[in-house]
């Protein structure tokens, strides 16, 4: 087996603890086989040695938010604009920026098949390992229907859609069944309305609590879980009491509901970098009228939120949630969240804790002996630097289950 040795690095393990340096991280094959704080004397005649001269090393970042198959910033004219083929091209093409940002595993939040995490898994395509949701669960009118109010057609399933469209305990269950028979993850359901779609509104609370309860129960049988999107405390709520175990966006939180998230167990996953980008940058990049409106509703309290959340010691995960022109930003959620989390709490979030949601703490998120080889050094301190993740330039090495992806140094 290939053996790779990183000496003289500067070591954030993703636990938290304070850096480590000089630190060696020597890799064999797939695997991390040790963490040796100093500098070995003697290296291996076949290894491979990467002198890292005190650059940070760190486990390669995990995104629990992301829309592989969201290009476009008006997600209703997407599968009309685009043959099949090219959506799925023009995917593939976002999951091989997303790993060349440092994102060795994401967490597709709506839209993509298990196809694309099975062509990743056998090398067929280049980007970060996946988990996958496939279609999003939406009722009639609600976040996922691509209707505008003047549409009289019955919504289609569209080859990268986001949502099928059900109503009731019953089309609820059988819709969850279905994503699960076609090899989903984690089943995800619009418990609120949202920005992108054009008949609700953000504070909306959409789906009952019988109908949360079933999708939560379909997944829990097939031993997974439910994600949803929420933004009202109505909704968290819901979904919380519902079983429901990852709670997105969530952006009108308040203590109160943040404090039941904590009391069930809830996962929390803000994704402000979408917020940030498309206020900002919105008008720009040409976004749709309405859906810039309710971008700048829900931005004005994100970061409240993941304060209100900070405050009640909810887990909180590193979610991006980018699409169209703002993918190429993920690296920003780091420093966005920083501003309530600290650096190393913002570095946490997108390591260990998004491990732990995804249910991959065994295998990815830290460095530590027998975890899978997944490995950035970037050029700088990101203790006092978070924006560095930013600029793609200053990662200098990302290492994927033992294969090196870049390697500048």
């Amino acid at each position: 087996m290939a053996l790779v040795v990183f000496r003289d690095a500067t070591l954030i393990d993703g636990n938290g603890g304070d850096p480590v340096y000089p630190a060696t991280v020597i890799v064999e094959g797939n695997i991390i086989r040790e963490v040796v704080e100093g500098i070995p004397q003697h290296i291996p005649s076949n290894a491979e040695a990467i002198n890292c001269n005190g650059k940070t090393l760190l486990p390669g970042l995990i995104d629990a938010h992301i829309h592989v198959g969201l290009f476009d910033l008006d997600n209703n004219e997407q599968p009309r604009r685009n043959h099949s083929s090219m959506l799925v091209i023009k995917a593939l093409k976002i999951m091989e920026d997303a790993l060349c940002q440092g994102f060795t595993t994401c967490r597709d939040a709506g839209g993509i098949d298990a196809g694309f995490r099975e062509a990743q898994k056998q090398g067929l395509i280049k980007g970060p390992r996946l988990k996958v949701s496939g279609l999003s669960l939406s009722m009639t009118g609600g976040h996922g229907d691509p209707r505008l109010p003047t549409d009289r057609r019955y919504p289609y399933e569209e080859i990268l859609g986001c949502s099928v469209i059900c109503d009731g305990v019953s089309e609820v269950r059988r819709a969850a069944r279905e994503q699960l028979r076609r090899g989903v993850d984690h089943v995800k359901v619009m418990a609120a309305g949202g920005c992108a779609s054009p008949a609700d509104e953000p504070d909306a609370c959409q789906y009952s609590l019988e109908e949360l309860e079933a999708a939560a129960y379909e997944a829990e049988s097939a031993g997974k879980y439910a994600m949803a999107h929420c933004y009202s405390n109505r909704s968290i709520q819901n979904a919380a009491k519902a079983g429901i175990r990852s709670i997105e966006h969530g952006n009108f939180m308040d203590r109160d509901t943040a404090k039941l998230l904590r009391e069930v167990g809830c996962w929390y996953v803000p994704t402000l970098t979408t917020y940030e980008v498309i206020v900002r940058r919105g008008e720009e990049f040409g976004v749709p009228g309405y859906f810039l409106r309710k971008m700048k509703m829900v931005y004005d309290t994100a970061l409240e939120a993941v304060s209100n959340a900070h405050l009640e010691r909810v887990i909180i995960g590193s979610g991006s949630d980018v699409i169209g022109p703002g993918q190429p930003y993920k690296g920003m959620e780091l420093e966005l969240k920083s501003r309530v989390l600290g650096p190393m709490g913002a570095i946490v979030s997108a390591t260990r804790t998004n491990s732990q949601i995804l249910r991959m703490e065994d295998k990815i998120g830290t460095i530590e002996p027998n975890k899978i080889a997944d490995i950035i050094v970037v050029d700088g301190d990101p203790l006092k630097e978070i924006k560095l993740f930013q600029d793609r330039d200053r990662i200098c090495v990302i290492m994927q289950g033992g294969n090196f992806i870049k390697n500048t140094i």
